[in-house]
């Protein structure tokens, strides 16, 4: 077939010049496209009345090429296949079911199980319930008598520990005061009444009221010592001072107390008036260490001079020597009163006389205690259920800082130290100190100088040798130097005055005497 434009033969070689040629040589495909398409078409009917199951179509014969396909066949093919899967699909089921069933029968008979266990766990429980109640009182009555038993057991070896804690104690404060020399002596003055006089190591311990009267060498000495024994008994007995007392040690030669709001606040204070103390006080070290709280003064308890020479040449410093002997002995009158001994220190007298507070704690209270200690333990000896004797009364050595029976800090230890008049020294002092400074005002005799005072001595010196111990006349302080020691005798006795005369005199002349 020739083109009629291009006038050639069209087949699948020659090449295409024009529409015409173009249509040519497609439209054999397009009849072969157009017969797979009628053929997909009829096809697609075929599947659809097999798998629908029409009958209009069941009977008909398609032919495919060259193939007939009976469509009836083919429907009831389908139809098995149908049947088959569901009966695969209802024995999958029942599969999933009696599965299911076995399951819930399982748990079933777990829970019949565990029923079963906690009925037995309750029936047990209820037994033993019942075991535990049963006579329930009486059990509970003899086990409540078994722990008040041992409690009463511990309670008495506790007591037993405490009584021997005490018994050492007060045993060591006693004989601390032995060592010491803390001795009593009576005796009788002019006037025919019995004076008491308490002496440590042969030194007199003079009552705050006759410091005006004293030697400064013996107030000082006497001060040292019982300084040192109240300290030393205050360790004994675990109690913390309230007034802060400082022995002599290294670079501090003398003792010093502290005022309760000062005390235990700083380890190394500097001796008053030391080159140490100078030095921090300067200007420079002032600067450096502004930042710190100035160190307390501590107040002295030695004196370089009589004490009306004092208060008239220095009052600050008789000032500070009479508050800290007023704080000595507002400490030894509290460790009394912590010690038991409630009576007696309700006023500012009672305060005063140092070695009659001394020698009550250490030798009447500590001899009393003893006593009691050592009949309880015969008691208890002889008979081993027999009770204390003390009915809870407050003895020497029960009351500390150290232990945790009859500790001090305890509401006990508050309510016992509670009542006491003089919680502060302040009052005390205020006392002493107007009292001192009274007596001297008071006293009508003339003062001799310090160079007059020497020779005076010397004098006295030498005629109490050629006397073998007899008294001499000091006017100036009312000293008698006797052959039983420095301070020994009364105040009386000492002032050596002659009947007629009022106040003090002084003495004649030293060339006088001397010759």
């Amino acid at each position: 077939m020739e083109c009629d434009i291009c006038a050639k033969d069209l087949n699948p070689k020659v090449r295409v010049h024009c529409p015409t040629c173009a249509r040519a040589a497609l439209y054999n495909l397009r009849i072969d496209l157009a017969t797979v398409l009628l053929e997909k078409e009829t096809l697609g009917k075929h599947v659809e009345a097999v798998v629908s199951g029409t009958d209009d179509q069941a009977g008909q014969a398609i032919s495919l090429g060259e193939i007939l396909v009976d469509t009836h066949e083919s429907s009831k093919r389908v139809a098995v296949e149908r049947e088959y899967t569901k009966a695969a699909e209802s024995q999958e089921r029942v599969r999933q079911i009696t599965e299911q069933a076995d399951l819930l029968q399982k748990h079933l008979e777990d829970g019949k199980r565990e029923i079963s266990a906690r009925k037995a766990a309750i029936s047990q429980r209820r037994s033993d319930l019942e075991s535990a109640t049963y006579n329930i009182d009486e059990r509970r009555g003899k086990d409540l008598a078994n722990v008040k038993s041992a409690i009463r057991a511990v309670k008495e070896a506790d007591d037993v520990g405490h009584r021997d804690d005490i018994r050492s104690k007060v045993w060591h404060c006693k004989h601390a005061a032995e060592v010491a020399g803390l001795k009593q002596r009576r005796r009788r003055t002019r006037d025919g009444q019995i004076k008491t006089e308490y002496y440590m190591g042969g030194v007199c311990v003079y009552d705050l009221r006759d410091l005006n009267n004293a030697s400064p060498a013996q107030v000082t000495t006497s001060l040292t010592l019982l300084a040192g024994l109240v300290v030393r008994v205050a360790n004994y007995l675990a109690i913390r001072l309230p007034a802060e007392i400082t022995l002599p040690h290294k670079d501090y030669p003398l003792p010093t107390v502290f005022p309760p709001s000062s005390s235990y606040t700083y380890k190394d204070v500097p001796f008053p008036g030391s080159a140490s103390q100078s030095s921090a006080n300067s200007p420079d070290a002032s600067r450096t260490l502004d930042h710190q709280r100035p160190l307390p003064h501590p107040r002295p308890l030695y004196i370089d001079r009589k004490l009306p020479q004092l208060a008239s040449e220095d009052p600050v410093a008789f000032s500070l020597f009479v508050e800290g002997v007023t704080l000595l002995a507002w400490n030894i009158a509290w460790l009394c009163r912590s010690q038991g001994i409630s009576s007696g220190f309700n006023e500012w007298e009672d305060i005063c006389p140092l070695g009659k507070n001394v020698w009550r704690l250490l030798i009447d209270e500590a001899n009393s205690t003893l006593a009691t200690l050592e009949s309880e333990n015969a008691k208890a000896r002889t008979d081993p259920k027999a009770k204390s004797s003390q009915g809870g009364e407050v003895t020497m050595g029960y009351f500390s800082h150290g232990t945790s029976k009859g500790f001090l800090g305890s509401a006990e230890g508050t309510s016992f130290m509670k009542g006491w008049k003089f919680q502060t020294p302040a009052r005390a002092i205020d006392k002493v100190k107007s009292y001192l400074l009274g007596e001297m005002q008071g006293a009508e005799w003339e003062v001799l100088d310090e160079k007059e005072w020497e020779v005076e001595e010397e004098v006295a010196a030498r005629t109490n040798k050629e006397d073998n111990g007899g008294s001499v006349k000091r006017a100036s302080s009312g000293t008698t130097l006797s052959s039983a020691g420095p301070g020994y005798g009364s105040t009386d006795e000492r002032q050596g005055k002659t009947r007629g005369t009022n106040g003090w005199t002084k003495l004649k002349s030293r060339n006088d005497e001397v010759r």
